[in-house]
């Protein structure tokens, strides 16, 4: 059986076709920038692990090394899932394709060899963060944040930033 369609439903077919490819190329990368980036402050290399929810694709390869003093970015339009070090919490967290984001770890981190906070950004000060978007987990020094900030709070997210400290 064989479909017919007039000049003009064709026309809309093929067009609408072509966004979805132009669309599917584009990947992770059209979204206005945003990223999740890891940091590594804690004095050695630390083997990460990961685990993707919500159909997210991996980040990196679990077992990829992020070495000591360096960072890595990920384009990203919206990402769900855990991010794990070894000797540190691990961290939990949702950016949105709207610029929404939650994120959690935990600030009891005394006992832990590895610290880590998550940090949300904006694109830019022209477009600051919106809602209660702190700073959560442990830093450097013992010096703790909020154990974690809950969806729909937290607006105008850019990028994740992800830091991991030596005691």
């Amino acid at each position: 059986m064989a479909f017919s369609f007039s000049k003009p439903v064709a026309t809309l077919l093929l067009v609408a076709g072509a966004l979805a490819a132009a669309a599917a190329a584009a990947g992770q990368d059209s979204c206005g920038g945003h990223k999740v980036t890891v940091q590594n402050l804690c004095g050695h290399d630390l083997r990460m692990d990961i685990e993707q929810l919500a159909n997210s694709k991996l980040l990196y390869s679990p077992g990829w090394v992020l070495r000591n003093g360096q960072h890595a970015e990920f384009p990203v339009c919206a990402w769900t899932g855990r991010v794990k070090a070894p000797g540190a919490p691990v961290v939990e967290f949702h950016m949105g394709y709207d610029g929404g984001a939650w994120y959690q770890v935990s600030t009891d981190q005394s006992a832990m060899p590895v610290r880590v906070s998550v940090t949300p950004h904006a694109r830019s000060p022209k477009e600051p963060l919106q809602g209660h978007c702190p700073t959560a987990g442990c830093s450097g020094g013992n010096r703790c944040f909020e154990h974690a900030v809950p969806g729909g709070n937290c607006h105008a997210v850019s990028e994740i930033k992800i830091v991991y400290y030596k005691p």
